[in-house]
């Protein structure tokens, strides 16, 4: 797979403005209110799995929980270690590598949140038991990927039904920003649900994020999050709370717990 890094470093420096957009923010605010609401209370130790910038770090740290981000893309760790310091009094540390290469104590941390990074590793399902097994019981595992069959979806209505195939078969996507190409693995619910239960977690929480996008179009959906951001926000909330909606989502987000002793 062709690493994620050279274009999460292309895409740093406006980042921020790239989750922006309504339907960006959108499920960016789905899937903090859902994360959050899962968590420990703090002060709770998080991993940040893919940090990026920090934005999700920041917040965490600032609602009192002791955050480590990970992230392995230069750009983004940089903005990341500016935006919130290293200092341990302020309840944040950096690891700048892969997921795959963190050395972490089993059971050492409260929970760990991965918005959107799973997917652009080797092997996703193994990364889910390696996060599961740094949880201390109770411990909480939250995972945000982009959902399989409402790409194929998307691709049949925009008449790109080879490729539709070919993405349903291989579960790969590629994302391509400024000539640089990022591979991806393609998830659907059934897989996840299996290499969490497989991990030895519950699954207390299965959300499909934008289920307009999959309904309307994605820029149908763009143009109602823009002339009312609120009440179409609330569709998504009440459509995303339907598990059965969760695969038409253009974000799949689970929530495990590991059990308590």
């Amino acid at each position: 797979m062709r690493s994620s890094a050279p274009l999460y470093d292309s895409l740093a420096p406006a980042y921020e403005e790239h989750f922006a957009v309504p339907h960006r923010r959108a499920y960016d605010d789905l899937a903090w209110e859902i994360c959050t609401a899962a968590l420990p209370t703090p002060p709770a130790e998080v991993m940040d799995v893919g940090c990026g910038v920090g934005r999700w770090a920041e917040r965490l740290r600032d609602a009192g929980y002791v955050v480590t981000g990970v992230e392995p893309a230069p750009g983004m760790a940089e903005r990341a270690a500016r935006r919130l310091g290293q200092r341990e009094s302020d309840r944040f540390s950096l690891l700048r590598q892969r997921v795959e290469d963190v050395e972490l104590r089993p059971g050492s941390v409260d929970a760990v949140v991965a918005m959107g990074s799973l997917q652009y590793t080797e092997d996703p399902l193994h990364q889910v038991a390696r996060m599961a097994g740094w949880l201390r019981p109770g411990g909480v595992l939250a995972v945000l990927v982009d959902s399989l069959h409402a790409l194929v979806l998307e691709l049949v209505a925009a008449g790109r039904l080879d490729e539709a195939l070919l993405r349903m078969s291989t579960r790969r996507g590629v994302w391509t920003l400024d000539g640089v190409d990022a591979d991806l693995h393609l998830l659907d619910v059934a897989t996840l649900r299996a290499a969490c239960a497989d991990a030895g977690l519950e699954v207390v929480r299965v959300a499909g994020l934008l289920v307009g996008a999959t309904a309307h179009g994605r820029d149908g959906l763009r143009r109602r999050l823009e002339s009312d951001y609120a009440g179409t926000l609330d569709v998504e909330r009440r459509l995303a709370a339907e598990p059965g909606l969760a695969d038409a989502g253009k974000q799949l987000l689970i929530v495990g717990r590991r059990p308590a002793r």
